[in-house]
């Protein structure tokens, strides 16, 4: 679509994303002189009406202060989603401009997407989110997170008799969700949880993980001032096997609540720590 182009009451302005879910433009909506975002939907294979309106029934029923509201489902030679625009930047160009964030800004923003994650898994039938990463997660003006693009969700399949196949990002999604070994695709809370860990990984190093830079050093390698229970967490939550992981996010809600104490360190770390921290500083700007 090029830009300027109209839909019904909508005027797109401009793309804001594109992936294999669909492609995401700012557009206006003239009628009530607001701004929303509207997303052209595809199915799984790139071809569009496929499963029509599914993300819309997602998020419909759903109301959390974390999650967009979906305004409607219009066709328009092609099917649309519009729906609540989130000012903001991703989290990946957030860190990517401010660099790692600290533990206790780190620790905010982990327990508000534990509590999108619980209210997601505790619906009457559960919604896994199945794609949390940093380019879903928009960082707003007030410095608090938003949790967008629904396109990857579905409802909890048990156990290994999932679909078989589903949209993944590497790095953050669990091993049971890339069908490793030849073994049929499924998702359930824990994967999320896994997603969860790599997505606290990234804010804290700066480092997608899956990387060399990520994998070849642990957490704390990037900050010798972080607590070694924090460590845990991440760890704990990025755990291969399903069930050594945390079973649901309350329990990681739990540990994250606990304060332990900070991991020792010489002067001449704390030091080169503090120099780090000085470089990577710098104004946020949307």
């Amino acid at each position: 679509m090029k830009e300027n182009n109209r839909l019904g009451k909508y005027e797109i302005i401009r793309m804001l994303g594109q992936g294999g879910e669909g492609c995401v433009y700012l557009a206006k909506d003239e009628s009530l002189s607001r701004l929303v975002a509207v997303k052209r939907l595809w199915d799984e294979t790139g071809k569009e009406g496929g499963e029509i309106g599914r993300e819309a029934a997602f998020l419909r029923d759903l109301r959390h202060p974390m999650l967009p509201v979906v305004y409607e489902l219009f066709y328009e030679e092609g099917w649309y989603l519009a729906m609540e625009y989130m000012e903001g930047i991703s989290l990946h160009k957030y860190v990517k401009i401010n660099g790692p964030a600290g533990e206790e800004q780190t620790r905010l923003w982990a327990a508000s997407l534990l509590n999108v994650l619980n209210y997601l898994h505790t619906r009457e039938t559960p919604v896994i989110y199945r794609d949390l990463k940093p380019d879903n997660i928009i960082v707003c003006r007030d410095g608090s997170l938003r949790l967008v693009d629904f396109g990857a969700a579905g409802l909890r399949s048990f156990g290994e008799g999932g679909a078989g196949r589903m949209v993944y990002t590497a790095g953050y999604a669990a091993p049971e969700q890339r069908g490793i070994g030849g073994k049929k695709a499924w998702a359930d809370e824990r994967s999320d949880i896994y997603a969860f860990g790599s997505t606290l990984c990234y804010m804290l190093t700066g480092a997608d993980p899956g990387t060399a830079s990520c994998t070849a050093h642990p957490v704390s390698a990037c900050n010798p001032l972080l607590s070694a229970e924090l460590e845990r967490i991440v760890c704990r939550c990025m755990e291969e096997d399903p069930a050594a992981r945390y079973q649901v996010v309350a329990e990681v809600a739990r540990d994250l609540e606990k304060r332990g104490r900070r991991r020792a360190v010489g002067k001449r770390e704390f030091i080169r720590c503090v120099e780090k921290q000085i470089c990577l500083t710098g104004s946020f700007r949307i």
